[in-house]
This record gives C-alpha cells, structure tokens and sequence, in this order.
C-alpha cells in the first residue's frame, strides 16, 4: 500500500484521536466504524453528530440555512472534542477546507487522508446525489466536472493530512497499518 507520511513535528504523538477525512464517497464513514470497533475507539460521523445537533439532515441544513451555518457547526462541533480521548471521527468531505480544521485536527491526533480518484468517487456517488447537498441538482457530467474541480480544490487541505491512504488499497487490518506508521 503506498502510504505517504509528511514530517510534521507540531502535532501530538496522539494515536486515540484520529481523524478520518477525503471527498464525499470515500469510504470514510463505511472504514471509520469498521476500524473504530477494531480498536476499541468510539466511533463519530461529524455530520451524524451535526444533524442531532439541529434536529434536520445536513441537506435540511443547506437548504435552510445554507452552507456557512453548516460550517460554523462542523467546526463547533468538532472541537467539543478537544478533552476527549480513544476516539475515531469520520470528518465530513469539506470539514479541514474551513476555520482552520485541519490545522487544529493535526495538533489534536493523526488524520488520515483516505485518497479517491474522480472515477473512484463518481462510481460511489452517483447514486446518491439525493443525499448529498452540493451534488443534489447536477446531471452525470455536471458532477464529473464538480468532483474534478471540487477535488483539485481541496486536496492542498487534503495533503496536509498525516497519513494519506489509497482507498484502492484499504483494507480491516489498514487500522493496524495506521497505527504501526504513526508509531515508529
């Protein structure tokens, strides 16, 4: 598995505090709960927890109250973390893009870049567009362009990640791989 582990001597030797991030269709939810319950970690689902938080689905939340409240949230509610410990939270695909997330979830433990390609995130989106605020009114060659862009976009925030992970590549004994990495 290539595996690409960037020097970054600010943030803490944290491995009970790890932060799953990438663009929609990932897989971050789906390896999130998988590796979580194989580590004994709680597991998180940032929009879950954000959705509770409003009582309305975050495509309520974009459609009523737009997307910048829908920030303001993620990021409130990402950091209520910040005294907790032995956990896994699967970040929604924009969460390190704003209020400097990423900066704060590098400091706070180990983030995991879980890397798609456009094809890889079109073949697991397509499908669900109804469920997906930003992709919701696009056609197939409209959300092509959108996961181009979008992904171009966000991957500088993406890369500042500690570990970035093929998606191609992942696997339930990734988490022991995540954590041997992060250890030596």
């Amino acid at each position: 598995m290539d595996i690409n582990i960037p020097v970054n001597t600010s943030r803490k030797e944290r491995m009970d505090k790890i932060f799953l991030i990438g663009f929609m269709g990932s897989g971050k939810t789906y390896w999130g709960e998988r590796w979580a319950s194989q580590s004994n970690l709680s597991f998180y689902d940032l929009d879950t927890l954000i959705e509770k938080n409003e009582g309305q689905s975050v495509m309520e939340i974009f459609e009523k109250k737009g997307e910048e409240h829908f920030r303001k949230k993620e990021s409130a509610i990402l950091r209520q973390f910040d005294n907790e410990d032995n956990y896994l939270i699967a970040c929604g695909g924009g969460t390190p893009c704003f209020y400097d997330n990423m900066q704060w979830m590098n400091m706070e433990g180990i983030t995991v870049y879980l890397k798609a390609s456009p094809a890889e995130i079109m073949d697991r989106v397509l499908n669900e567009k109804t469920t997906r605020p930003l992709i919701k009114n696009l056609n197939r060659d409209e959300l092509q362009l959108f996961i181009e862009q979008k992904l171009k976009e966000r991957e500088p925030d993406y890369l500042q990640a500690t570990l970035s992970l093929p998606v191609s590549g992942l696997t339930d004994h990734s988490i022991d791989l995540i954590i041997r990495t992060t250890r030596s």
